[in-house]
């Protein structure tokens, strides 16, 4: 359900792949990777992993080739002083740079192409038998005391909530883990759908905390996936499920920021396939 003026602010086109077969085929296009890709995936010492991280970065290219005149081998890629990973060649033309952003977890690849700095983060829900440790040790104490009143499996879908528009501010920020996951605190409003609402403490950017537009996403009833970037006028944000098997996930809005706008992916133009 979009809240918000349509089209006000940037668009946040988020691209995403789940389900092995799916991931599997993905993968296997992997010769539009360069030899730094390669040797990456060739470290992970699980297949699943190997191919995780294929399929990840083989949608990355595509889905950029989908933004600009290049074809998706041609991409190249480098990191920031923070290890934000940034296109390095060939440069985007004139006044409009593409930013993105990568997540993978087992068995769910995504990655977010804006005009502006933008930050995605998903995770597979697995059990979370320290998810309260985690969150005194590294959320804030507000946060940790919103965890430890609820039972223990609302506590670790909540816990995922929390660590992934977390991830997704760092990341749209561009200061990574640096920049600590206590200074921003995220708190969920009941309404339909719910409230993202964020407080900054303090603040890291020149922004304020109200200029920050984030949606959460829940998929295949198994994975948290979140969004963000920063803006004044409010933001867009549109889903492209990539199935080259033909399948569908299934994609519900569990929250947006005020002024973020969600766009149901298009039916009548889907399975996308990338090759």
């Amino acid at each position: 359900m979009p809240t918000g003026r349509p089209g006000a602010g940037p668009t946040v086109h988020l691209y995403l792949a789940s389900g092995a077969a799916d991931l599997a085929a993905l993968a296997a296009l992997e010769q539009v990777l360069d030899a730094q890709e390669r040797a990456r995936s060739a470290r992970f010492v699980f297949n699943a992993d190997r191919e995780n991280y294929r399929a990840a970065h083989v949608l990355l290219r595509h889905a950029l080739s989908r933004h600009a005149l290049v074809a998706p081998a041609a991409w190249r890629f480098r990191h920031g002083a923070y290890g934000k990973p940034e296109i390095a060649a060939p440069v985007p033309l004139a006044d409009e740079r593409l930013h993105f952003s990568l997540s993978h977890t087992r068995g769910l690849v995504c990655c977010a192409v804006a005009a502006a700095a933008v930050g995605v983060d998903a995770e597979g829900e697995r059990p979370v038998s320290d998810a309260l440790d985690l969150a005194r040790r590294f959320f804030s104490p507000l946060e940790a005391a919103t965890l430890a009143a609820l039972s223990p499996p609302e506590r670790a879908r909540h816990f995922y909530v929390l660590w992934t528009l977390k991830e997704s501010y760092v990341k749209a920020l561009g200061l990574g883990l640096s920049a600590g996951l206590d200074h921003c605190v995220f708190r969920i409003a009941a309404g339909t759908p719910d409230s993202i609402v964020l407080t900054l403490h303090p603040p890291l950017d020149d922004g304020a905390a109200d200029h920050w537009r984030f949606i959460l996403l829940r998929i295949d009833d198994s994975y948290t996936l979140a969004a963000g970037l920063r803006s004044v006028t409010g933001a867009r944000f549109c889903i492209h499920p990539i199935s080259p098997v033909h399948r569908l996930p299934q994609l519900v809005l569990s929250a947006c920021s005020a002024k973020a706008h969600y766009e149901d992916p298009i039916r009548a133009e889907l399975p996308y396939d990338v090759i």
